[in-house]
């Protein structure tokens, strides 16, 4: 299935979600890695997300967030704007998407090649400044220079140690 298709199907399935039409158990199918996420070593599996988990995971009291706002999911994992090995979880890797949440972006915690499939593990809003500060640690594994910069460039603070980090994080993308 093309990931046009694979997108649509999804939003689909999410608004039966947020109505309450989806059964209880749905997973949902969110296609196969792009080459992006190959390249990283997120094997060729299919992606998935049981909606118990999506839902546990956006009335989570630390970052809870609107359904809605994860809309086409599937086509903005599939083209990231950085990928991240996991400093906690050996196998996972942290997808950085294009969604916001009060400025902030959401991640993806895909756990490869669980039980034959790429399943996603939690969803969620992540402050930027974790997000800087897993660049300045060296978990980039991949990363889409034009649009991060442009990213990290919009990061405002009046901060000299702050803004000395985003100068550095933006050398170290540039670079990568």
């Amino acid at each position: 299935m093309q990931i046009e298709e694979t997108n649509r199907k999804f939003n689909e399935e999410l608004m039966q979600q947020i109505e309450g039409l989806l059964p209880k158990y749905h997973t949902y199918q969110l296609g196969m890695p792009a080459m992006m996420l190959q390249s990283v070593k997120i094997p060729n599996l299919p992606i998935e997300l049981r909606s118990s988990r999506l839902n546990d995971k956006a009335m989570q009291k630390e970052h809870p967030f609107d359904l809605r706002e994860i809309m086409d999911l599937p086509k903005v994992i599939q083209n990231p704007l950085a990928i991240f090995r996991s400093a906690t979880h050996l196998g996972y890797y942290i997808v950085m998407t294009e969604l916001e949440h009060s400025k902030e972006k959401f991640i993806v915690a895909l756990q490869a090649n669980r039980y034959e499939i790429n399943s996603i593990r939690s969803i969620y809003p992540k402050s930027n400044k974790q997000i800087i500060n897993w660049i300045d640690d060296g978990l980039l594994e991949y990363v889409d220079k034009r649009r991060t910069v442009e990213w990290i460039s919009k990061q405002q603070s009046n901060s000299a140690d702050v803004r000395k980090q985003l100068n550095r994080v933006a050398k170290i993308i540039q670079n990568f």
